[in-house]
């Protein structure tokens, strides 16, 4: 019968390893649930995204009817205007219905300007604030998620020792041979091999 000498200590090694490896288990259904939850985070903030983007454009839509509505109203009063209309039909002076027709194309451009504004730097500068809220949340979602977890360095396991065993074993049967002597002196090694 070989005795390991390390037994101790390769048991305690294969105990170091079933907890490292339960741990990293454990860890990893955790980072699993984490992941999923990422996932339906970044899929909430690209619907918030695309949505805040949609809301913009509308924004600007509705501004560019209220103008086209404003337009319209404008150049009803304009062409409205009996003077205006005396004008176009004809026998009064060059500049009949010229300031009235001023201030229509001031309204005009005032509306297109502010057409332009909102479709163009508003828009643009709307589209930055959303970009940085998304970039924002999703650095959340990710802090959140944390990081994948590692296996870690390996246990090593201690060399199994089965000399040093069997020398124990060896040392102890002599150890109990010479203990057992005999009235004349003889231990029971001597008489076993006739020393």
């Amino acid at each position: 019968m070989c005795v390991d000498a390390n037994a101790a200590a390769r048991n305690a090694a294969k105990q170091r390893w079933m907890e490292k490896d339960a741990k990293y288990r454990s860890e990893s259904l955790k980072f699993f649930n984490r992941e999923a939850q990422a996932v339906r985070g970044m899929q909430r903030i690209g619907t918030g995204f695309s949505r805040a983007i949609s809301n913009d454009y509308q924004r600007a839509r509705y501004v560019q009817g209220q103008a086209f509505a404003a337009l319209e109203k404008g150049y009803s009063a304009y062409l409205g205007n009996k003077e205006n209309v005396k004008a176009l039909e004809g026998g009064m002076a060059r500049t009949a219905g010229r300031k009235s027709m001023l201030a229509l194309l001031r309204a005009q451009g005032k509306l297109e300007n502010a057409v332009e504004q909102e479709f163009g730097a508003q828009m643009d500068r709307k589209f930055r604030a959303n970009v940085l809220r998304m970039q924002n949340a999703q650095a959340k979602v990710i802090n959140q998620r944390g990081v994948r977890p590692e296996y870690g360095a390996p246990v090593l396991m201690p060399p199994s020792d089965r000399l040093s065993g069997a020398l124990s074993i060896a040392s102890q049967v002599m150890s109990i041979g010479t203990a057992s002597l005999n009235p004349a002196g003889d231990t029971l090694f001597s008489k076993i091999f006739n020393l």
